[in-house]
């Protein structure tokens, strides 16, 4: 009778249990989820999105919508860059490391890299895999401006510190470096006698069944890899998505979204997924404790761990809720900067507040509209300028009759104008991104990946350049060969 007794109690668990994921799956509103992605999709003029939920051990969602470029639909098993979502995997191997006694997180990393060195010799001597790992190095992209070739070396691009500059106290200030996550790149090579790459695919992704995430983009391209797109005044244009070597721990991982759905089930389930376990509870607790914010490879909020990559041409958003035992992957394979801030964002709070019961925010800026709006600026400023050319022809004539002080001011706006314009824009720039500004870098990213915006910042600036130093050129030289009459005159 107690067995019959238990059998019963046993089996209204387990129908509660499956009827609460039911209600759980239910009340996220999955024909809603759908509705919002492809408005979304439409509004911006997006052209690819995966998404995967999971709840408890299980992925309970899995959806593609639009195109994968060259004709082929997008699915959740379509590989995609996820861009910083990779340190979340070298905080990982970092992690899996020290608990086999391999590392110390709180050693200097000259512990594991001997020659490792910035520009400053004490700060070098300081910085430890832990500081590395929470972003409190004190480096900094403003104080790092090599622009490395894409297929420099790992080892090459750690090398390349030495210029790097202290821009906080070691330890002092959260200060987001992605190369500081390729020096725990090296590291791992160090410590485990594999290459970064391999000790990866053996430790983490072997063991999650990530059999569709990748270290090598040709690899992923065999499997299907995505087209990226960036934007040219607003209309999605296929790119090439570049995938430079030396960053590859810190940004350039290749995955999908079902992959990482199986990656977000092992994170809120204490390292464990399908019966293998990647990292100890006891180390799980370690790789989520954050130091300002920012634990090993993932941000920490009260309840929320999440995490996200911003490639040149994709973008990626991880999101995971331990107490609800949920987690939200959503891949977008566009990555235009514009979509980093105000698309992907929006598409993706829309999505979470639907997964989560709420209300998603609508309204909010398109950006296909800020691309035709900048368009309509650039075509404005083409008129204006080729005007202002047209009138050149006759300036001389006009400026001869002209006071000092009116000729002065004249020649002064085309330097003073553009040069202001110029200060407005970069100075938003770095208040935006902060200490992750860097003029150099900027310049190279900006005329690589943002065409418009890069079209936009010529044509306000060479026209009037130009027009300044051709009328400098036609006083001086005029001046010059009236000086020479009036020499000659008065030799005769």
């Amino acid at each position: 009778m107690r067995v019959f007794t238990l059998l019963i109690y046993l089996a209204v668990i387990a129908v509660a249990t499956v009827a609460a994921l039911s209600v759980s799956t239910a009340t996220m509103g999955l024909e809603e989820i759908d509705h919002w992605i492809a408005d979304q999709m439409q509004k911006h003029g997006l052209k690819g999105v995966t998404l995967a939920i999971t709840q408890g051990e299980e992925i309970i969602y899995l959806e593609g919508y639009g195109t994968a470029g060259r004709g082929r639909l997008i699915t959740p098993q379509t590989p995609m860059f996820i861009g910083s979502q990779s340190k979340s995997f070298t905080g990982l191997a970092v992690a899996q490391l020290a608990e086999r006694g391999l590392l110390d997180i709180s050693k200097p990393v000259r512990a594991y890299i001997p020659w490792f060195t910035i520009e400053d010799e004490a700060a070098s001597s300081e910085i430890t895999v832990s500081h590395l790992l929470h972003h409190t190095s004190g480096i900094s992209d403003s104080g790092f401006s090599v622009v490395l070739p894409e297929n420099a070396s790992l080892e090459q691009g750690v090398r390349a510190l030495q210029s790097a500059r202290i821009t906080a106290k070691v330890g002092s200030r959260f200060q987001y470096f992605n190369m500081g996550y390729s020096v725990l790149a090296l590291v791992i090579q160090n410590v485990s006698g594999q290459s970064y790459e391999e000790y990866i695919r053996q430790n983490i992704l072997e063991p999650l069944h990530m059999n569709r995430t990748f270290t090598d983009p040709a690899e992923a391209a065999r499997h299907g890899l995505s087209q990226g797109y960036t934007r040219l005044f607003g209309f999605p244009i296929p790119a090439h998505q570049r995938s430079p070597v030396y960053e590859l721990a810190a940004g350039y991982l290749i995955s999908t979204a079902e992959d990482l759905a199986r990656f977000a089930i092992a994170m809120n389930n204490d390292g464990v997924y399908q019966g293998n376990r990647v990292l100890s509870e006891a180390g799980m607790l370690q790789l989520f404790t954050p130091v300002q914010g920012y634990a090993m490879g993932w941000f920490v909020e009260q309840g929320h761990i999440f995490h996200g990559g911003a490639n040149e041409t994709f973008k990626t958003f991880v999101s995971l809720y331990p107490d609800r035992g949920l987690g939200i992957v959503l891949l977008i394979n566009q990555g235009y900067m514009l979509d980093h801030i105000v698309s992907a964002p929006q598409l993706f709070h829309g999505v979470n507040a639907l997964i989560l019961g709420g209300v998603p925010q609508s309204g909010g800026v398109s950006v296909q509209v800020i691309g035709w709006g900048l368009l309509a600026l650039v075509l404005t400023l083409v008129m204006y300028q080729g005007r202002n050319i047209y009138r050149l022809r006759n300036w001389y004539t006009r400026a001869s009759m002209w006071s000092t002080a009116k000729l002065t001011c004249d020649l002064a706006l085309h330097f003073i104008i553009p040069t202001v314009i110029l200060i407005l824009i970069f100075s938003q720039v770095k208040g935006f991104f902060g200490d992750r500004f860097n003029l150099m870098r900027e310049l190279v990213f900006m005329f690589r990946t943002l065409i418009d915006l890069s079209i936009l910042i010529v044509i306000i600036s060479v026209p009037d350049y130009g027009q300044g130093m051709i009328k400098i050129f036609w006083i001086v030289s005029n001046r010059m060969r009236r000086k020479c009459r009036n020499s000659a005159a008065g030799i005769n």
